[in-house]
């Protein structure tokens, strides 16, 4: 683990070096893992023990192919960059189709649409949860359809914040309450994860579009949201449960701070389940986990049949989070999860060296969805995820620039 460590030290130093800046892409990717291996190593369950070997040499692999993929981009493809020079542009020059028609249009879509999925379902999840239905929000929604409805909510709400930010005028009122109302509807939905999306993407936006952010003054907020967090866990779960569930070495938690129990638990539990993963023998999937939050139904079956994955190397199946390398690990094994893992920072240096050589409204918010989803790589594939995914289409086709 020491060795591990100082290799990631020693990536995230060459990432700065390269950048000349912390908030890049490798030096994020790097830089979460580095802390959440970290984390795991406070083994406050019983469900975490001593990395194996095979996990550590799984890892080792794993961050050097996203960096080889990174740098190799940024060695060989940076010349054709620089070749154009830079072109920065201000937002306000660009079709952002910033309109009283647009913000109204999207937002009565957005309801229209929703209000189609509840008659679909039968209610919407908080309304289920209220009643002692046994549904929740996975129950909730036409299949694909709300993935790609879900992409165009938190699309639509990020530039809600942007706009406010930098509209004037009566139409800023009417952004505001569009925008509560958005808020309003991720808890209608239960769906702490795009919560967790909207709320991150805003911060980037913010950072990159509106104003440079200070992170350490976001530590307060950090916190209030931590608390928040385990007092939805407490009341969607139970306390008591969650502490039987986690098996706590030191079972006796404090309502008020068992927020960042929830969060140390969501963080580390992946390291335990790859760890468990990576030591397992099984016959490989060859595409269908990576495939199957972002394909249709439909089109999965058609090319996969029935066939059907269970999470069988899960510590705890309470705890199903594994992170990005899961996937591609149960479908291609080390070296599938590695040459992903190398696409991955291939495709990331391209992003940024958009973002950066031609700094557009577009190139920007995909750099910022980017950003997101390397941050979040300890939690779930994101790239792969059609809520986020998809909303790289929506900036393509709705964030053009004028001719």
């Amino acid at each position: 683990m020491i060795l591990l460590t100082v290799f990631l030290l020693l990536l995230m130093s060459i990432s700065f070096v390269m950048h000349k800046k912390v908030v890049n892409i490798p030096f994020l990717f790097f830089g979460v893992w580095l802390f959440i291996l970290i984390l795991y190593q406070l083994k406050l369950s019983y469900h975490q023990n001593s990395l194996s070997n095979v996990t550590l040499l799984y890892l080792s692999y794993i961050f050097s192919a996203f960096f080889i993929g990174y740098f190799y981009v940024f060695t060989f493809y940076l010349p054709k960059y620089k070749k154009y020079g830079v072109k920065k542009n201000t937002f306000e020059n660009f079709k952002v189709v910033y309109s009283k028609k647009f913000v109204t249009f999207s937002f009565w879509i957005i309801i229209t649409l929703l209000l189609m999925e509840g008659i679909y379902s039968g209610g919407f999840p908080l309304f289920w949860y209220l009643q002692g239905a046994p549904k929740n929000y996975f129950d909730f929604g036409i299949p694909t359809f709300h993935g790609i409805l879900m992409s165009y909510i938190l699309f639509y709400g990020t530039l809600l914040y942007v706009y406010i930010k930098k509209a004037q005028g009566y139409l800023t009122k009417k952004m505001k309450i569009y925008f509560f109302i958005i808020i309003f509807i991720l808890l209608i939905l239960i769906t702490r994860q795009n919560l967790v999306i909207l709320f991150v993407q805003i911060a980037f936006a913010h950072h990159f579009m509106i104003k440079k952010i200070n992170f350490v003054k976001l530590i307060p907020i950090g916190l209030i949201f931590i608390i928040l967090f385990g007092v939805i866990g407490n009341f969607r779960t139970g306390l008591s449960e969650f502490v039987t569930i986690s098996e706590f070495k030191n079972p006796n938690i404090s309502p008020l701070l068992s927020g960042f129990y929830w969060v140390y638990m969501y963080f580390t539990m992946t390291v335990a389940n790859l760890d468990n993963l990576f030591n397992m023998h099984f016959e490989y999937s060859y595409g269908l986990n990576m495939l199957q939050s972002f394909l249709p139904t439909v089109l999965l079956d058609a090319i996969y049949g029935d066939a059907y994955t269970t999470r069988f190397w899960l510590v705890h199946p309470n705890y199903t989070v594994s992170g990005y390398m899961a996937s591609p690990y149960l479908d291609f094994g080390i070296i599938g999860v590695s040459i992903y893992s190398g696409i991955i920072g291939a495709i990331g240096c391209i992003i940024y060296h958009e973002y950066y050589f031609r700094k557009n409204f577009s190139n920007t918010f995909i750099y910022i969805l980017f950003l997101q989803i390397i941050i979040m790589t300890f939690f779930t594939d994101y790239l792969l995820y059609l809520p986020v995914s998809f909303q790289i289409f929506w900036s393509i086709t709705l964030l053009r620039s004028k001719r």
